[in-house]
């Protein structure tokens, strides 16, 4: 099991980022994912909330790599290649999974991704629940759901729109899970 503290993962982000400003700028927005995604799991069974705090915080150590702009789709694969450099192959999964809802073998095909041809979707309920709260965390700042099926469909179509919110569903669906008893 990886076990990673709080203060190793911004120790990690620190030793990876270029300068203090890019620093920063991750640390900020992964802070704010990592609020998120432990808001989210709370009392969620079957949720290691440790992993995801530890995730959250190292999601985006690709960004260091591949800031936004043109190249930013690698960041994840960056980010993979980084954790896994690390011995922290679970928290790569994170980091490469994290992207949009999830990008499918048929989305790198159909839409020419510069990425390998396979899946990079988010299987496991810590790794959904961190892909979410990324998307709803726009910087630093929370956004509505609305406002990110509005982006992907602006940015990647309007086919895109449904994937959006069947995650939604999929995700309010284990939160309505754990008010059952």
């Amino acid at each position: 099991m990886e076990y990673v503290t709080k203060e190793r993962a911004i120790s990690i982000l620190r030793s990876k980022a270029p300068n203090e400003e890019a620093f920063t700028r991750v640390l900020r927005h992964s802070i704010a994912v990592m609020k998120l995604a432990l808001e989210i799991s709370e009392g969620i069974r079957g949720i290691n909330r440790h992993f995801i705090m530890s995730a959250s915080l190292l999601h985006d150590t690709g960004r260091f790599v591949h800031p936004p702009g043109k190249s930013t789709i690698l960041h994840g694969i960056a980010g993979s290649r980084i954790l896994r450099g690390l011995g922290l192959y679970r928290h790569a999964r994170v980091a490469e999974r994290h992207l949009g809802v999830g990008i499918s073998r048929e989305d790198i095909i159909r839409q020419k991704l510069p990425l390998p041809r396979r899946d990079f979707l988010p299987l496991t309920k810590e790794e959904k629940i961190i892909t979410y709260a990324d998307n709803l965390i726009a910087f630093d700042k929370r956004i509505m759901i609305e406002d990110v099926a509005g982006r992907f469909v602006k940015e990647i179509g309007k086919e895109y729109e449904e994937r959006v919110w069947a995650f939604h569903r999929e995700i309010m669906a284990m939160v309505d899970g754990r008010r059952k008893p």
